[in-house]
C-alpha cells in the first residue's frame, strides 16, 4: 500500500473512530503528521511545538484531510496563511484559537495525553461515538436536522446499557463503570 494511502486510511479511521482519538505532539507536526494530529478529536502539544503544512513550498497541496480539518477549526484567513503560504504555527497560538486542547511543558505531553486517553477509554464509548457523529454532522446539518439527529440519538441512548449504568451510578452516588459493559 503506498504511503499516501496509509495516511488517508489512518486519517479516515481517526475521523470515524467510535470514541474520541487523542494526539500527542512534541517538537513539531508537519505534512502528514499534521494531517493525522488534526484528524484527532483532542490534541495535546508541548510548549514551542510547531505545526506546519508546507506542502506549497514543494509545489504540492495538502493531503490526508488537512484542509478540511483546519477549515473546520480555524478562520479562513488563518488556514490560508498556513496552507497557501506554508507558514508554521506554534502550539500556543493554536491553543489561543481553540484548535488544540492543551499546551504543556516539554516532557509532560505524553503523561497529559495518556490522562486524556484514559478519560476517553473509561467513558461510555457508544454515547461518545454518537456525540462525535453529532459534532461532525453539525457543520453540514441545518438546525432542525441537527435537532432530529439529537432526538433520535437520545431515544436510542436512553434505553442503552450505558444510560442504565450512568443513571444508576448517579442515583447511588458512585462513579460509573462503563468498562464493565464492554466485551
Amino acid at each position: 500500500m503506498p504511503f499516501s494511502a496509509i495516511i488517508f486510511s489512518a486519517d479516515g479511521a481517526l475521523a470515524t473512530s467510535l470514541a474520541g482519538a487523542a494526539a500527542m505532539v512534541v517538537d513539531g507536526a508537519a505534512g502528514a503528521g499534521a494531517s493525522i494530529a488534526f484528524a484527532c478529536d483532542f490534541i495535546v502539544a508541548a510548549k514551542g511545538t510547531k505545526f506546519t503544512a508546507a506542502y506549497v513550498k514543494a509545489g504540492l497541496v495538502p493531503d490526508g484531510g488537512l484542509s478540511s480539518s483546519l477549515s473546520s477549526l480555524l478562520p479562513r484567513a488563518f488556514v490560508a496563511q498556513m496552507l497557501i503560504l506554508g507558514e508554521s504555527v506554534l502550539a500556543e497560538k493554536l491553543a489561543e484559537l481553540a484548535a488544540i486542547n492543551a499546551v504543556v511543558q516539554p516532557g509532560e505531553a505524553r503523561a497529559e495525553a495518556m490522562v486524556l486517553a484514559d478519560r476517553i477509554a473509561q467513558g461510555p464509548t457508544v454515547a461518545q461515538g454518537q456525540i462525535k457523529a453529532m459534532i461532525g454532522a453539525a457543520r453540514d446539518n441545518s438546525f432542525n436536522a441537527q435537532l432530529d439527529f439529537e432526538r433520535d440519538a437520545m431515544a436510542a441512548a436512553v434505553v442503552a446499557p450505558e444510560a442504565e449504568e450512568g443513571i444508576n451510578s448517579f442515583l447511588n452516588k458512585r462513579q460509573p463503570d462503563f468498562t464493565k459493559l464492554r466485551s
